[in-house]
């Protein structure tokens, strides 16, 4: 017998919802960390860059997932310069990343 996940979060969370939810802040995590790995920032580069600590910025990149609400990864991918704008047409959705001047 196998199982099989669309979503991995599903394997260890009874919500479709939360599993979403966990998922999102996976994927929003692993962007901003390969954002921080190709800018060649070190942590407390990062950390300034982002308006958080530098351990903070440590339990980012190294994926302490429940340290961070979707809404802390969007400000964050924000203040470096990056920003998301949903759009709903013909019933679809989709979501494009705007690059945002930061002061």
């Amino acid at each position: 017998m196998s199982l099989e996940y669309d979503n991995i979060f599903e394997a260890v969370v009874e919500e479709g919802s939360e599993a979403s939810d966990l998922q999102t802040r996976s994927d929003l995590m692993i962007a901003v960390r390969d954002i921080i790995t190709a800018k060649k920032w070190s942590q407390a580069e990062a950390a300034e860059q982002m308006g958080l600590t530098q351990p903070r910025v440590s339990d980012l990149v190294n994926g302490r997932i429940e340290k961070f609400s979707i809404d802390k990864l969007m400000n964050c991918l924000y203040r470096i310069g990056f920003r998301f704008k949903p759009t709903f047409s013909n019933g679809q959705l989709s979501m494009d990343v705007q690059t945002v001047e930061v002061a």
